[in-house]
């Protein structure tokens, strides 16, 4: 950090021995002529602490001295009250880590400075971490990562330009925090029950009467933990949720109608590698790091990449590209660096970018530096997978030719497979799929609808199937009498026809012609 002190020169007083304490330093240096000549030094702290500790107590209350922080103006009240606790840690001589993260916090803090006050407490306070955020319907706790962020800057106020305070690090521990905690699949973890569910909070399981964790656990702070885990390439990033739970989707190949031959080739470039490493071994070659789905929207991109999760057994991790970016300066980049550490910890893994273009576009074409940053910390991580197909990354867009060429080369998302509209065959295929939990009439002919549908995406033949399926009820149910009980001969006589798709298909038409 660099600091710019100017105030007038003086011969003696206050004036004259900060004038010769500056002398002392190389930056010394005499601006103005004629009675309105003014001291001017540049400090570099921490190593420049002294001096600065020395002007402010000669300077305060000087009206004509001026400071810049980094470049930027700002008023002596300012600097010095953002720089308090950092020169009275120089004074002490204490060393940083001891004053910024004291023993008697060493079992739950979680940032590494004393001036935030938010906290990995065993017991739920408003200072928790687990304590921002709200409870879904699902009785699942969505952390509010923002609200952590706010209640940061907030403690730190003019303090965020201590010198040695490491806001990158600061952006990490927040972007490793869990985006949700779900008591009833995670393990160290409760309900306080308050209410109605939305009213809830979560608890860690000891506030419950769970067992509790043993002497050593107890004692380690949450930022030794994050520590070991970056030394360890990731294991147990998982920080607050439960290390060894895995996210297996439930679709299946036979859940993807019409992709047969793409089905195919996702198996020998994502599946085999998993299942059967020992085969790229023995031909001493490396699986693919990287493969880009690309083609029109709602064509079963994102569908696929679940399903080959499900039959490999892989732990999925899927983000959806505007996810990624973030207000904060360093998030963005954390939250990258947290998905791969946390694949790595639970490999085999697949981690899925949706619409990787929203983030990841030419950097030729970016008008904001930090998406630069953004593509560049994507590929420093692509480039740091060396286990043999135990993690893969799969990448979906409309528009490959938006996507940075350097993410299309060789050991990246050098793989690339088309997933186009579907043929009249396919077609066929995904709404056998739609149809087979519906109750349809003996004639329904789907061949027929099939060969009508062209253009037709795979979400556009879902669409259909539901719209027939409401047009069956409109022919079937008198909507009047909704406020009755339906009866049940009238659920009985609820059977998708023909015509009911033939009608729905005035309403719902191929979404590439929108």
């Amino acid at each position: 950090m660099k600091v710019s002190v100017g105030f007038p020169l003086g011969s003696d007083g206050p004036l004259g021995r900060a004038a010769a304490v500056a002398g002392s330093h190389p930056s010394y240096r005499l601006e103005g002529v004629n009675g309105s000549t003014r001291v001017a030094v540049e400090l570099d702290l921490p190593e420049d602490w002294r001096l600065l500790d020395d002007f402010s107590g000669l300077l305060r209350g000087e009206g004509q001295a001026e400071y810049a922080a980094d470049g930027a103006a700002i008023s002596g009240e300012e600097l010095f009250e953002g720089l308090r606790c950092f020169l009275r840690k120089q004074r002490s001589g204490t060393p940083a880590r001891e004053w910024c993260t004291p023993r008697k916090l060493a079992d739950k803090q979680l940032f590494p400075c004393r001036q935030i006050h938010v906290y990995d407490n065993e017991h739920l306070t408003d200072n928790s971490w687990y304590a921002f955020g709200t409870m879904g319907e699902d009785g699942a706790f969505e952390v509010d990562k923002d609200a952590i962020t706010d209640r940061v800057l907030s403690d730190l106020g003019p303090c965020v330009r201590c010198p040695i305070l490491d806001l990158d690090t600061t952006a990490e521990i927040v972007a490793r925090l869990p985006e949700k905690i779900d008591p009833a699949k995670e393990i160290g973890w409760g309900y306080r029950e308050d209410g109605p569910l939305t009213g809830w909070r979560v608890v860690k399981a000891r506030d419950g009467g769970e067992e509790k964790a043993s002497p050593q656990e107890e004692r380690e702070g949450l930022i030794e933990r994050l520590a070991r885990s970056v030394r360890n390439g990731g294991a147990g990033v998982a920080v607050g949720g439960a290390v060894g739970s895995r996210n297996v989707p439930a679709t299946r190949y036979e859940d993807v109608g019409g992709m047969r031959e793409t089905i195919t080739l996702v198996r020998e470039a994502v599946e085999l590698p998993i299942t059967h490493p020992e085969i790229f071994r023995k031909l001493n070659i490396r699986p693919h790091k990287g493969i880009l789905f690309y083609g029109p929207p709602g064509t079963g991109k994102t569908l696929l990449a679940r399903a080959v999760a499900h039959e490999s057994g892989a732990h999925f991790i899927a983000v959806s590209g505007p996810e990624i970016l973030n207000k904060y300066w360093g998030q963005s980049e954390a939250r990258l660096r947290s998905i791969f550490n946390e694949a790595r910890a639970k490999a085999p893994a697949i981690i899925l970018f949706d619409e990787i273009d929203s983030f990841a576009s030419s950097r030729d074409m970016m008008s904001e530096s930090f998406e630069a940053t953004l593509v560049s910390q994507l590929l420093s991580l692509m480039d740091g997978l060396n286990d043999l197909g135990r993690v893969c990354v799969i990448a979906t867009t409309n528009r490959p030719g938006a996507i940075d060429s350097a993410l299309r080369r060789p050991g990246r998302f050098d793989h690339e497979i088309e997933i186009g509209l579907p043929d009249a065959e396919a077609r066929l295929h995904i709404l056998e799929i739609h149809t087979r939990e519906m109750p349809t009439s003996p004639d329904l002919d789907l061949e027929h609808i099939a060969q009508h549908t062209g253009s037709y995406s795979g979400a556009d033949l879902e669409a259909l199937c539901r719209e027939a399926a409401l047009v069956c009820m409109r022919r079937t149910i008198n909507l009047r009498d909704l406020e009755k009980r339906v009866a049940p001969h009238q659920l009985s006589a609820l059977s998708v026809t023909t015509y009911d798709f033939r009608t729905a298909m005035r309403r719902v038409g191929p979404s590439i012609r929108r």
